[in-house]
C-alpha cells in the first residue's frame, strides 16, 4: 500500500505527504455542457492518457533491454531475425525453428567461458537423470568423455549383453547404427545406445590395444545399474570399484561393505580410476560409511560465502585405506579421496588426478528444460583447491596396459594390496 493509500483509508497523517489530499474537497457547482462537446473532449484525454502510457510502457522496456540486467536489447534482437531469415533463404541444411532456439540457448552458455554449463531439453533432462536412478534398457557399457570429448567404455557390466557382444574397457565410440557419434556429448551417446528392450543395436569402436576398428552388434535387455562392484583381494584385503556416484551407489556400497566385512575384509583398496564423478550429495554419502569424524569438504559460492560439510564418524572404518586413482578420476571421486586422506584415513597410490574442483548446480525452467553451470568451488579438509591441480598420489604406479590386457593382471590393485599386507 502506498503512503497516499494510507492517507485515504486511515485518515491519519503521513510525514511528507500534502495532507489536504486525505480531506474532503469543497463541492463546486457543475456548469452544464452540451453532450456532445464533453464526449468528444473525454475521449481526446482518453486517447492522450493510452498514448503516453504506451510510451512510457516503451521507454522503459527500451531501458531494461539495453542497459541494467538485460541482455537480449533490440540490437541483438535484429540480428537474430536478420540471421534466421538469410537461413531460411539460403541454408543448404535441414533444420527446424526448435533446433535454432536450442541453438541460441547453448550458445549463451557458451558464452560465459564455463565448460560444465550446458542447457537441456525436458527430454534430455529427463534422460540424464534416468541415468543416475539406475534403471535403464540397454547393454551394460560404462561410458565416459576423455579429455577431448570423445566417449569410451570405462567398463563392462558382468552378465550384460555388452559382456556378452565382447566390448572391452577402453574402446573408444565411434558410431551407433552407422550414424558418428564423434564430438556428441557422452549423456548424448548414451541415449542413443539405449532403446526398446530386444532391439538390436550396432556400435562402432576403436580398440586402441589392437588398432582394429570393430562394428559390434548387441540386443539390448533391462538393466539394473551397477555402481560398485567388490570382492576379496587375499584373507584379509577387501576391494571396492566405485564407477559413479548416482542415487544407486549409497545402497550398493554399503552392500559391498557389509559383504567384505563378514568375508573377512581388515583393510580395503578403494578404486576411483575412471571414476568422472556424479551426484555431490552421493560423494557425501559414500564419506559418511568411511571417515572419522571432521570435515568432508568446504565450498565456496560465487559471494565468497564458504560452507562445511561434516562426517560424524558414525561408521569409522578401523582398517587401512589404499585409494587408487588415475587421470579420469575427478569432481565427486576427489571430493571422497580429498576427504579421506586429509583426515588420515588413507593413502592413494596410482596417478595424478583429474582436478575438477567445482560444482554444479540444474536450474529448471517453465517448460521442464534445465540449465546446468558452476555454482560452487570446493576445497579439500586441509583448505587445498585442486581445480586445475588434482591430487597426487602418495605412491606413484603407472599401470601396466600389457600386463592388463594380455595376462588379465591389474598391477595397481597388486601394488595396493602389497601394501596394505606389508603393514
Amino acid at each position: 500500500m502506498s503512503d497516499q493509500e494510507k492517507i485515504i483509508n486511515t485518515q491519519e497523517p503521513v510525514q511528507g505527504e500534502n495532507l489536504q489530499q486525505a480531506s474532503p474537497a469543497p463541492v463546486k457547482k457543475e456548469k452544464k455542457r452540451p453532450f456532445r462537446l464533453g464526449f468528444l473532449t473525454g475521449m481526446l484525454v482518453m486517447l492522450l492518457l493510452c498514448v503516453g502510457a504506451l510510451f512510457a510502457l516503451l521507454f522503459s522496456r527500451r531501458l531494461y533491454l539495453a542497459g541494467g540486467n538485460g541482455i537480449v536489447d533490440s540490437e541483438v534482437m535484429a540480428k537474430a531475425e536478420a540471421i534466421y531469415a538469410y537461413l531460411d533463404a539460403h541454408s543448404i541444411y535441414d533444420y527446424d525453428d526448435e533446433a535454432l532456439r536450442v541453438g541460441m540457448l547453448d550458445g549463451l552458455l557458451d558464452g560465459t567461458g564455463d565448460k560444465y554449463a550446458e542447457y537441456y531439453t525436458a527430454d534430455e533432462i529427463e534422460e540424464l537423470f534416468s541415468d543416475y536412478n539406475g534403471d535403464f534398457c540397454g547393454l551394460g557399457l560404462l561410458l565416459k568423455a576423455k579429455e577431448d570429448g570423445s566417449v569410451y567404455v570405462s567398463g563392462v557390466y558382468e552378465d550384460s549383453p555388452a559382456e556378452e557382444a565382447g566390448f572391452q574397457t577402453g574402446d573408444v565410440l565411434l558410431a551407433v547404427d552407422g550414424e558418428s557419434v564423434v564430438g556428441i556429448d557422452r549423456y548424448d551417446v548414451a541415449a542413443m545406445v539405449r532403446g526398446p528392450e530386444n532391439s538390436t543395436v550396432v556400435l562402432t569402436v576403436y580398440r586402441e590395444e589392437t588398432g582394429e576398428t570393430l562394428d559390434i552388434s548387441a540386443v539390448r535387455k533391462k538393466l539394473k545399474k551397477i555402481d560398485v562392484e567388490y570382492h576379496m583381494e587375499s584373507d584379509t584385503v577387501g576391494y571396492i570399484w566405485i564407477k559413479d556416484f548416482d542415487d544407486v551407489t549409497t545402497d550398493q556400497f554399503k552392500e559391498a561393505m557389509a559383504d567384505l566385512r563378514s568375508q573377512g575384509m581388515k583393510d580395503l583398496v578403494l578404486d576411483l580410476r575412471t571414476n568422472t564423478g556424479g551426484l555431490f550429495r552421493v560423494a557425501l554419502e559414500v564419506a559418511q560409511e568411511l571417515m572419522c569424524e571432521g570435515i568432508i569438504v568446504s565450498i565456496e559460492n560465487s559471494d565468497g560465502t564458504r560452507k562445511e560439510y561434516t562426517c560424524d564418524g558414525a561408521h569409522e572404518f578401523e582398517g587401512n585405506i589404499v585409494i587408487l586413482t588415475d587421470g579420469y578420476t575427478a569432481s565427486s571421486s576427489e571430493i571422497l579421496a580429498g576427504a579421506l586422506i586429509d583426515n588420515g584415513m588413507a593413502i592413494s597410490m596410482g596417478t595424478t588426478t583429474f582436478g575438477k574442483g567445482l560444482v554444479q548446480d540444474f536450474y529448471y525452467l517453465s517448460d521442464g528444460s534445465c540449465v546446468k553451470f558452476t555454482t560452487n568451488q570446493y576445497y579439500t579438509p586441509n583448505g587445498t583447491a585442486i581445480n586445475g591441480v588434482g591430487i597426487i598420489p602418495a605412491i606413484e604406479v603407472e599401470f601396466d596396459g600389457d600386463l592388463y590386457y594380455e595376462e588379465g593382471s591389474d598391477n595397481q590393485i597388486n601394488a595396493a594390496v602389497d601394501y596394505l599386507e606389508s603393514l
